[in-house]
């Protein structure tokens, strides 16, 4: 069993890699034709890839997970020896490694084998946090916690464990689940300082082991928390100044003007950038010099620091003087509220913010798609735009700016968002000749002569519902994109979490906020008793015929897509909109089903914008245009 374990992890890796390899060729397309090709090949391989490798997985490993069949010890270990060698070549696969994981951490404690317990269970708790981009599930949550927390247990451990070696790796996995908490606490999209501050004093109870150590190890630790982790801790405090307690505030106000303000003095090249930008942030946030003087000294030095254009950065915390993406990620904002907080003019003050946003923008298009870390890379940008997105006060280039990340992070979104707000614009209009009674309170129209009035601004609206709905899947790019199995009810779970993440965005401009409820409502089925979340009633929204509009035509691009839904086979628009018609009045309004079924050519309308020959041709061009 142990061969054909091993064949079955080095099979499947080679798919994965022939499916990359794939891709690649698809950017260097130069015909339509070559281009529909790939894409029928790229699927075709999907397609059989997934019933014989989960067939193939639920007889090797399957058993074992559910605790069934008999397996050797040789067997237990090459499974281990697999499922680590599978996080370390397709990431996007933690989830089952994490799987085998917690089986085998049960496995070894059974057996009395407490180290390899301890390193099966830390593998799982951090890998979890890893391959989602930062959302922990509570379980992966609390081991991580209790992981750190054996800190004071490392005496006991270093007597418990057979060599030096074994100890180092007990010691390595405190320190490096240490880490991942306080990058979770940093990357919250709230950052509370306390909690970091708190994450800061759990790794730093390591200092405490000197004695067990050797110097180099303990150097070597010791450096990391204070260089690395310390001085982070010192930044967060200076973003989130207003959320600092004023004894907190004290505290940090003493020690940056007595030790950080040396850093203005010091010639460029001998400055440590992380703690030059946290002495400018909390002087602006502190009042201690004006907006002007402050952009002066931030802006102009992080716009000319270089690219890594390698992003190996292993999180974003871990900031140096050769990459950009961290300060780009955490100052774009303060230097946006220093512009608006500066004496310039009204008409000077959007047109520089309007040129930093630029900037930025221009910056995304910059990071490789496929690059190191993608998870936190997701993450810092979804954050990003979470922090800018109030600043831009064009809804146009709202929208572009949301099309930039998609296009980056997940162009597959980004067609499926362009798809949808198609077939939004196919249904609308003559829904809106036929049945103006529909559209009566959307918009503020109450009768039929107001909505035939303001046709195309219902039309528009929905457009742009539509182009921004999903910008919540940022956060979970890689799970959705990139795997060639069926998702695992896990990582369902969280995808279900992206119309409330994409609810949390548009809320934060007044431009785009009244797109936000239809973001939120577009998994809701029409009856409210389905879908998610919910927590929100769809049903007596003022918005609700253009919600279940855009549930339809969502539903529909998603169950033709021939190309881009790795986890799923596209279906016949026939056979989907039978589907349809089966659940009209539960899940999908019935009026909408009755009236493309009664109406012929938008019927063979749809039909055609879903068909695989017309997918081809858009997805050619979409490709084309942000390759």
């Amino acid at each position: 069993m142990q061969q054909e374990i091993r064949d079955f992890y080095r099979d499947y890796l080679m798919r994965v890699k022939e499916v990359e390899a794939e891709e690649y060729e698809l950017l260097s397309a130069e015909t339509k034709k070559v281009w529909t090709q790939h894409l029928v090949r790229k699927s075709n391989l999907i397609r059989q890839s997934h019933p014989e490798m989960l067939a193939r997985f639920n007889e090797l490993i399957g058993p074992f997970l559910k605790g069934e069949g008999t397996y050797s010890i040789e067997d237990i270990l090459t499974i281990e020896e697999c499922a680590k060698k599978l996080f370390l070549d397709a990431q996007f696969e933690e989830l089952i490694e994490c799987a085998v994981m917690d089986k085998l951490a049960e496995v070894h404690a059974k057996n009395g084998e407490y180290y390899e317990e301890r390193f099966c269970r830390f593998v799982y708790a951090n890998n979890v946090y890893l391959s989602l981009g930062g959302n922990s599930f509570l379980d992966c949550y609390e081991r991580a916690r209790e992981t750190v927390s054996h800190v004071e247990r490392l005496p006991a451990y270093q007597k418990e464990d057979k060599d030096e070696a074994e100890f180092l790796k007990d010691v390595r996995m405190i320190h490096e689940t240490g880490f991942h908490l306080f990058d979770r606490a940093c990357m919250a999209l709230e950052p509370d300082p306390e909690q970091i501050v708190n994450e800061f004093n759990s790794i730093s109870r390591l200092l405490k082991c000197k004695k067990l150590l050797p110097k180099e190890t303990y150097d070597f630790y010791a450096g990391q928390i204070h260089s690395v982790i310390g001085t982070h801790v010192l930044f967060m405090q200076a973003l989130y100044w207003e959320k600092l307690s004023e004894k907190r505030r004290e505290e940090f106000r003493f020690l940056c003007d007595t030790v950080l303000c040396n850093q203005l003095s010091l010639p460029e090249r001998e400055r440590d950038p992380k703690l030059y930008m946290t002495y400018v942030l909390y002087c602006f946030y502190s009042g201690k010099l004006s907006a002007d003087e402050c952009f002066n000294l931030l802006y102009q030095y992080t716009k000319e620091l270089p690219a890594d254009t390698g992003f190996s950065t292993p999180a974003w915390f871990a900031y140096d003087a050769n990459s950009r993406f961290f300060a780009v990620c955490t100052t774009t904002r303060p230097v946006l509220q220093m512009i608006l907080a500066s004496r310039l003019s009204e008409s000077q003050k959007r047109q520089r913010v309007a040129e930093v946003l630029y900037d930025v923008k221009s910056y995304i298009e910059t990071i490789p798609r496929v690059c190191a870390c993608s998870e936190s890379i997701n993450f810092s940008l979804y954050h990003l735009l979470y922090n800018v997105v109030e600043f831009i006060d064009d809804e146009s280039m709202a929208i572009e700016f949301i099309d930039t990340l998609m296009m980056n992070r997940q162009l597959a979104t980004l067609i499926h968002t362009i798809m949808t707000a198609k077939l939004t614009q196919a249904i609308i209009d003559p829904l809106i000749d036929q049945k103006p009674e529909l559209f009566y309170e959307v918009l503020g129209v109450s009768e039929r002569e107001s909505v035939f009035a303001k046709k195309e601004d219902l039309a528009l609206f929905l457009y742009n519902a539509a182009r921004c709905h999903d910008i919540g899947k940022i956060r979970i790019a890689t799970v959705i994109n990139t795997q060639i199995r069926p998702i695992s009810n896990k990582e369902y779970d969280l995808i279900k979490e992206h119309s409330g993440w994409s609810y949390e965005i548009l809320n934060k401009n007044p431009l785009l906020a009244p797109y936000a409820e239809i973001a939120l409502g577009h998994h809701r089925s029409y009856d409210g008793r389905e879908g998610y979340p919910l927590s929100y009633d769809n049903c007596h929204s003022r918005y609700r015929i253009l919600i279940d509009i855009l549930s339809i035509c969502d539903s529909m691009d998603a169950a033709t897509d021939a190309f881009g839904r790795n986890y799923t086979r596209g279906k016949t628009f026939e056979k989907v909109f039978r589907e349809f018609e089966a659940n009209k009045g539960t899940r999908y309004n019935p009026d909408i089903i009755d009236f493309i079924r009664s109406d012929e050519a938008l019927f063979a309308q749809l039909k055609e914008i879903t068909s695989k020959e017309a997918r081809g041709d858009f997805y050619y061009h979409i490709y084309r245009k942000y390759r």
